[in-house]
């Protein structure tokens, strides 16, 4: 957290007897150790020692209320069975009624909302104080501090404590001392909110008892150097450096037994490597004096580490592939590999995913909560809904390496994955790296934030606040997924801010700057598929995360992989039972009875409300075009007038509020317009096929490009894996009756006479395959071990290797994949 800073309401240093030492009523404090550290100078200086005694918590432990006390406060409890002791200790407690007691706000600070300056014991003095050899020596090491810190040192951001400890280690492993770790604060959530590093030789040797009688004592270190490098929890999540102080009381060491020491170990010494050029120090004579670039480029000096992967993991990972594939031939998988053929991501689809995606994937979220919610695996999910609203997966992926050529890699097998098809919207977290790796990929798909991602970051970067207001969930709520007008939306924003003393919030300032890419009302161009809704009521994650600690074996993780997965695709299945067999009475009005018939019960549910709404609307006409004609359609409660555009000549209708665009369910307001035009019938280009119960029928074909190269090898392996989709969508479908089973196997042999008698009338154009010897290893772990795979690291070209024997370059990072065609090849 913060520190206070010198303002009015908040404390601020100085003398005792200045006004703002001391506590009153109304002071804020950005958190509550803020607020104890302000009471225990306040009771040094008068002369008095505080504890904490009563404390309101929440059911996520944050503290609400907190009383901070006299050490002198109530009376010592006499235990049951307590012995008479023979030299008691002198009773200390006599009842003091000094106390500061602080709530927290709904802007996550807090209040002092009750202060007792009187006791009824004698205060010590000045000079007794000063003699208590613990609270003199913090105090002294806190003045040298502050005289010592040097203001000019550029210091970088911390994602983590240990990062900070690492830097703090390089440093020191340059300049020629060790460090060590020495206090910290924890917040109520066991979150390190402030740590210092320190010189090894700060502070002194305490005198143990028995000390004396050693015959040979250890040799006195510590000098009680003042070196040292504070850091602090900001409200954006990172570690900043508050103190630094460059200053030591004693010899450092040279450079060359610098490398001894043990800070500067051989993990220190690759961080050295990625400095490159970049000077840490100044002259050996002017350390003192001159000033200390210690980072030239933070992005550079630390890159996003590698997620830890247990032992054992990648066996698990490709025994579970190479099952799925042997009970699967379509199903589809790849790994990356770095410059050290070290295995750092996976991907994995099935032939149900593929097959979805085929139907639902105009909108696909990439689900990465691991990151928020710190599981012991990187999990990454790509997410969509089909025709129920129901949220299907259309892959997967470990991804230990979060980079931007791993993201890129990521994007790219997805895309090889499904037939080279892209989605029209994709919804990710908000990080840079995402972004870059997308625009690059993806140039033609619209990226877009998730809400629902926003929201569950703003509940741990805001949760003091949150918990400090029962309202300020729903404000922040309708922000993200209610306002449809950017003026309305922005009203909404400020009025929040201002509510809630939230104007400060460098988060909430950030995400602000953002809001092209997440506000409602600047994407409602861009189909969601109602995402955003199905996000909110889905437990995938809850019931996935559950398995992926790293105690838990990665095998045990698939088992419930697999099993969820299966749950989730027998509900599917239920509800096209129970949309195609629903006896439910059809409605009696035309629209409805139509819609009824098209739509899936979870479809036509938006529809209905949408309908419902349209009786509450007024219309105006706002003239005529030829076959163009303007409305204007408002609501009483609405502020917001919207504006349909209605062409007769095609029975086309275009809204200023785009909810078919978005979510591709018409609206109220073109609802509206049909029936004052006494249109009867929703036009069928209205009536998304997304949304029907029929959905999953028609021709496969059309939803599978077939790319064309000018590699003849290239264009012969795409062609072959998107007919293997084709047919294994087919068989997918087929199998699930005993009748259309019989019935794609009895054409088959009429289906392979027919593709002879093309390849007679025309030329083969079939190349020289490229394959590998006959007695190379089918194991894909003996592929590894074997090296049945080659890329030129000049151009960063990878050979996608599939379990058919063709090879297809791809330039990506170095990549292996066995993806989902049989093992067998076409003959020639």
């Amino acid at each position: 957290m913060t520190e206070p800073e010198a303002r009015p309401d908040v404390a601020s240093t100085g003398d005792v007897g200045t006004p703002g030492w001391l506590p009153r009523v109304d002071m804020l404090f950005d958190s509550e150790n803020d607020a104890y550290e302000f009471y225990n100078t306040y009771a040094e200086n008068l002369g008095f020692f505080i504890r904490r005694s009563t404390l309101w918590t929440t059911s996520k432990n944050i503290v609400t209320r907190r009383t901070f006390v006299c050490s002198r406060e109530g009376f010592r409890e006499k235990k049951k069975g307590a012995r008479e002791v023979k030299s008691p200790r002198p009773e200390t407690r006599i009842g003091c009624q000094a106390c500061m007691t602080i709530r927290l706000t709904p802007n996550g600070r807090y209040r002092v909302t009750e202060f007792e300056p009187n006791h009824n014991h004698q205060l010590a003095t000045v000079s007794t104080i000063n003699m208590l050899r613990a609270k003199k020596m913090r105090r002294k090491a806190r003045a040298v501090r502050a005289d010592l810190v040097d203001d000019s040192v550029r210091t970088p951001e911390f994602e983590t404590e240990d990062e900070a400890y690492e830097f703090y280690s390089m440093y020191a492993g340059r300049i020629g001392f060790t460090v060590r770790r020495a206090s910290m604060t924890l917040s109520a959530e066991s979150v390190i909110t402030r740590r210092m590093f320190v010189c090894s030789r700060e502070g002194f040797r305490e005198n143990k008892k028995g000390s004396k009688r050693v015959k040979k004592p250890r040799p006195e270190t510590r000098t009680g150097c003042p070196a040292c490098m504070i850091i602090r929890v900001m409200p954006n999540g990172k570690y900043h450096v508050s103190e630094f102080v460059t200053r030591h009381n004693h010899q450092l060491a040279t450079p060359s037994s610098a490398d001894l020491i043990m800070s500067h170990s051989a993990e220190t010494s690759a961080l050295d490597d990625e400095l490159g050029q970049v000077d840490l120090l100044s002259d050996e004579k002017d350390r003192d004096n001159q000033d200390v670039n210690l980072l030239s480029d933070e992005n550079k000096l630390y890159p996003r580490p590698l997620k830890t992967m247990r032992s054992g993991d990648v066996g698990a990972i490709m025994q579970y592939l190479q099952k799925a594939q042997e009970e699967n031939p379509s199903f589809f998988y790849g790994m990356q590999v770095d410059d050290n053929d070290t295995m750092i991501s996976f991907f994995w689809a099935d032939s149900k995913s593929m097959m979805d995606f085929t139907y639902f994937g105009d909108a696909v979220c990439l689900d990465t909560t691991y990151r928020l919610y710190g599981y012991g695996r990187p999990l990454v999910l790509f997410i969509g809904v089909n025709h129920h609203k129901q949220a299907v997966v259309f892959g997967s992926a470990f991804l230990y390496d979060e980079s931007v050529n791993s993201l890129k890699w990521l994007f790219e097998t997805f895309k090889v994955a499904m037939g080279g098809k892209q989605p029209k919207t994709i919804l990710t977290d908000r990080s840079p790296v995402i972004k870059e790796a997308v625009a690059a990929v993806w140039p033609g798909t619209n990226h877009r934030y998730c809400v629902w991602h926003i929201y569950q970051n703003a509940i741990e970067q805001l949760s003091q606040a949150f918990h400090g207001s029962k309202t300020l969930s729903y404000d922040f709520s309708r922000c993200l997924f209610d306002y449809e007008d950017e003026e309305e939306f922005i009203l909404a924003w400020n009025a929040m801010l201002e509510k809630y003393d939230l104007k400060d919030n460098q988060w909430l300032a950030m995400l602000f700057e953002d809001r092209e890419k997440w506000a409602l009302v600047h994407g409602r161009h861009a189909f969601y598929a109602d995402l955003k809704s199905v996000q909110q009521k889905d437990t995938l994650n809850s019931e996935l995360k559950k398995h992926l600690s790293l105690e838990t074996d990665l095998l045990c993780f698939f088992e419930h992989y697999e099993r969820i997965l299966g749950e989730r695709r027998y509900a599917e299945v239920q509800a096209d039972v129970h949309a195609n067999h629903n006896a439910r009475k059809l409605p009696s009005m035309r629209i409805l009875k139509q819609a009824a018939s098209a739509y899936t019960p979870a479809a036509f549910k938006m529809f209905e409300r949408e309908f419902e709404l349209y009786m509450d609307c007024m219309l105006y006409s706002c003239g005529e075009v030829g076959t163009i004609s303007e409305y204007k359609v408002t609501i009483e409660e609405r502020i917001k007038d919207h504006f349909v555009k209605f062409d007769s000549l095609d029975l086309t209708a275009t809204c200023t509020c785009k909810m078919f665009d978005f979510i591709g369910i018409q609206c109220r307001h073109v609802l509206k317009v049909l029936d004052a035009r006494n249109i009867k019938d929703l036009p069928p280009h209205y009536i998304l096929k997304r949304w029907r119960k029929d959905a999953k029928t028609g021709g496969i074909s059309s939803n599978c490009c077939i790319p064309i190269g000018d590699d003849p090898q290239s264009s012969l392996s795409k062609r072959y894996g998107n007919l293997c989709r084709i047919f294994s969508i087919a068989a997918a479908r087929a199998a699930k009756t005993m009748d259309s089973c019989t019935f794609v196997e009895n054409q088959s042999d009429l289906l392979i006479d027919q593709v002879e008698q093309v390849l007679r009338t025309r030329a083969l154009e079939l190349p020289p395959l490229i394959t590998s010897s006959s007695d190379r290893p089918q194991n894909p772990i003996d592929n590894v071990i074997a090296g049945n795979f080659r890329y030129d690291k000049m151009n960063q070209t990878s050979f996608v290797a599939h379990s058919n024997g063709l090879l297809s370059s791809q330039h990506s990072h170095p990549t292996i994949c066995w993806g989902q065609f049989p093992a067998r090849l076409p003959e020639q």
